[in-house]
């Protein structure tokens, strides 16, 4: 496989995740900035530039992982021709960027969440891109060590947003509303915590391995009269599907007034 080298605009979470990924991968040429220097130094592997135009000039491929907010002002400060950027900006559609971007140059957006963090993401990159099959390939080799990639077009990644983008914010409410119901009832907390973290995670391996669909493995685990069958009544007579349809909803109508 054709190596890049790399650089990196912005090192916070997500970024930190990405170098970290590639250092343990063995990728070398990578070259950071971020306003905050002390960001940059935990990374052994990498060369620390001194500003925004010096990543542009020394890398190939440059990610873009600034805030929306802050992505036009650096857009504005390169100089460098002929490069390709990855954005991971949220909310911030290609068009934007290459408006904003003078001298032109190849874009790819990245739609990743914070489980790439802990090597669990759920990537999207949007299609098509400007890439090369080369430089298309090199992205995919960095990121399939940090989640699951899928390839989605434009106009739907404001619903990637509201799915896998927000997402874990759902979940993690739901983990912490059953554990509270667990210490409600006399578990302690921290017990309580565990259970309900380690329920998601079998009944999500479960969905994997086997192949069924959700609804499939509800009807396996509610008994005719048993105790799952009543708080599935509660769920469904609160609407519990309902909220959940109107909060992504309202997810994705935030998406795209901030992608305007």
């Amino acid at each position: 496989m054709e190596s890049f080298k790399t650089g990196f605009i912005g090192c916070g979470n997500m970024a930190s995740a990405i170098i970290g990924g590639m250092e343990k991968a063995g990728f070398t040429d990578l070259f950071i900035y971020d306003k905050d220097q002390a960001k940059c130094k935990k990374f052994e592997g990498a060369s620390l530039c001194q500003n925004v135009n010096e990543v542009a000039e020394k890398a190939d491929i440059i990610f873009l992982c600034v805030k929306p907010n802050v992505l036009p002002d650096v857009l504005q400060e390169i100089k460098a021709e002929g490069k390709a950027f990855v954005s991971i900006a949220a909310g911030v559609r290609t068009e934007k960027i290459r408006d904003l971007l003078k001298p032109a140059g190849r874009i790819m957006r990245i739609m990743p969440n914070t489980p790439l963090l802990v090597g669990k993401g759920a990537i999207c990159i949007q299609i098509p891109t400007d890439f090369t099959e080369q430089e298309q390939n090199f992205i995919e080799h960095i990121f399939q060590p940090l989640g699951i990639i899928e390839y989605v077009s434009g106009d739907l990644m404001d619903s990637v947003t509201g799915v896998s983008g927000s997402g874990p914010a759902y979940v993690y409410m739901f983990i912490d509303a059953l554990a509270k119901a667990g210490a409600k009832h006399g578990l302690p907390e921290d017990v309580s915590l565990r259970l309900a973290v380690q329920t998601f995670e079998g009944a999500c391996e479960m969905l994997k391995q086997t192949g069924d669909t959700p609804s499939q493995l509800i009807h396996n685990v509610c008994s005719p009269g048993g105790t799952t069958i009543e708080a599935m009544k509660i769920f469904d007579m609160n609407e519990t599907r309902g909220v959940v349809e109107w909060a992504v909803d309202a997810c994705v109508a935030k998406s795209r007034e901030l992608s305007k």
